[in-house]
């Protein structure tokens, strides 16, 4: 009991809501506790976004695709994502490839976390054999990389309710996650950020979600790195209105002067005073707008006296039932706010790569929560070349955001593009050209940029396995791997 109470109040989660206690974290806790690689990845995740809060600075990544994509960015990058979008496409464990709906099997995105965190392990214990047979001066001439590089994973709506949440947050840890993002999207109807189409669900129910993460985490004394995402900006539509934190941004039909538009309270309040020619009290009657639909209707009916109209959302509501939302930047920091106390960082979807947006966002989250982290989807799903941006603001982009606060960011589907670039313009040039494109294309250029796959036996661990083999027959095996190997012909 003492240990998760401590673990609960420790300076980690001085920023966290909890709404039990570790009364009830003991109770739900089994008596033989599991000890996890994760808690130390998430610690250490932690730490790098903390540092870069402290100095201005940011960590930029990219979706890995595979164990060697995960292998070769740890020489680059200090942090991994992994994308739910890679993964249906790529990963599925249906074995079935499909668009972003979150429509895989729940364990689909953990089991590529599990698959790229033991080739993580595989690789530092490798390197680890390999560093005691080296001299001084090769030790010197040889950096040392640090594979355990954490991985941040696509939790998606967290496929399902609270209980099919904590089971997929429970698999994350098992599988060697440092953190997860979860987005408020509804279930069944969830897509990808850059689709169209898209439901939410209540703020309340989203951050039902981000406290079972939560609860799930301090069950298993995890500091999972828990990230919280609107896509509030391109949704079309919410799943109902039971919070009243989401009525401003809804929209309905009103009806004044014998014309009818769709609008939210906010909206319609703004055309009317337009029409009266009293436009300059909006300001002094906003605030009154923030409230519930039926509060914000009862005022204005107060305020319009002699002037009647009516709104009603319920006429916009779509053939589903959802109710029709003002999808916008103002709707993002709402949400926003009301998740950051159960979560570590924040993340806006945006439709495009634009830095007032996310210097608007940024500004209005840190006014009120100046502790909070934030992040940044560098998507391809962007036309980078239709952003506005120059070459050198596209260059300095993700420092520009650093300095705002954007200690995270990341390309959700860089490792899926590379890939099939490269091998559709190796594949062309095989066609036509036979082996001269692999060993011109590929083998040469491997050799004079130190690509240690030029060296594929000695990339994948054999070195590891002869050392196995060694220890167990007392160094008399005579089958050992890389006795008399071809790939000696690189030395």
């Amino acid at each position: 009991m003492n240990k998760i109470k401590e673990f609960l109040n420790s300076d980690r989660f001085k920023n966290i809501k909890r709404d039990y206690n570790e009364n009830d974290v003991y109770n739900l806790s089994p008596s033989v506790q599991s000890v996890y690689a994760s808690s130390i990845q998430s610690d250490k995740m932690y730490n790098i976004l903390k540092k870069n809060k402290k100095n201005k600075t940011t960590s930029a990544t990219f979706g890995s695709l595979d164990p060697i994509q995960v292998i070769q960015m740890a020489k680059y990058v200090n942090t991994i994502y992994v994308s739910g979008w890679q993964c249906a496409s790529t990963a599925s464990t249906s074995n079935e490839p499909g668009p972003d709906l979150a429509d895989y099997p729940m364990n689909t995105v953990p089991n590529k976390v599990d698959q790229l965190f033991k080739a993580q392990q595989f690789h530092d214990k490798k390197q680890r054999l390999e560093r005691s047979l080296m001299n001084d001066d090769e030790l010197k001439k040889n950096n040392e990389v640090d594979f355990m590089v954490p991985i941040i994973a696509d939790a998606d709506t967290g496929h399902g309710g609270v209980t099919a949440v904590m089971k997929l947050t429970k698999m994350f840890i098992e599988a060697g996650s440092s953190g997860i993002h979860l987005e408020d999207q509804k279930p069944g109807t969830k897509k990808c950020g850059h689709m169209g189409g898209k439901v939410l669900v209540s703020t309340q129910e989203h951050i039902q979600r981000l406290k079972s993460a939560r609860l799930q985490a301090d069950i298993m004394g995890c500091g999972l790195v828990i990230v919280a995402r609107t896509d509030a900006e391109s949704a079309q539509y919410l799943d109902n209105n039971i919070d009243e934190r989401d009525h401003p941004f809804i929209k309905g039909e009103l009806e004044y002067e014998n014309e009818k538009i769709i609008c939210t309270i906010r909206e319609g309040c703004k055309f009317i005073l337009n029409k009266l020619n009293r436009i300059d009290e909006y300001k002094f009657i906003e605030k009154h707008l923030n409230d519930s639909i039926d509060k914000a209707l009862s005022y204005l009916s107060l305020f319009f006296n002699k002037f009647e109209f009516k709104w009603d959302c319920e006429k916009c509501r779509s053939h589903e039932g959802y109710y029709l939302i003002d999808g916008c930047t103002e709707y993002c920091i709402a949400r926003g706010l009301a998740y950051s106390d159960y979560a570590d960082i924040l993340w806006m979807e945006t439709k495009m790569p634009k830095y007032d947006q996310a210097k608007q966002f940024s500004e209005n989250i840190l006014k009120e929560k100046s502790h909070m982290l934030l992040c940044y989807n560098l998507s391809p799903s962007f036309n980078w070349d239709k952003s506005g941006m120059t070459d050198d603001e596209i260059k300095t982009y993700i420092f520009r955001l650093g300095n705002l606060g954007f200690t995270w960011q990341f390309i959700t589907l860089a490792g899926f593009h590379v890939d099939g670039l490269a091998i559709d313009l190796f594949a062309k040039k095989y066609k036509e050209e036979g082996m001269l494109a692999y060993v011109r294309d590929i083998q040469r250029n491997e050799r004079e940029n130190k690509v240690e796959l030029l060296k594929h036996q000695q990339w994948s661990g054999a070195s590891v396995m002869d050392k196995v083999l060694k220890l167990v027959s007392k160094g008399k095996a005579s089958t050992c791997i890389m006795r008399g190997s071809t790939e000696k012909q690189f030395d």
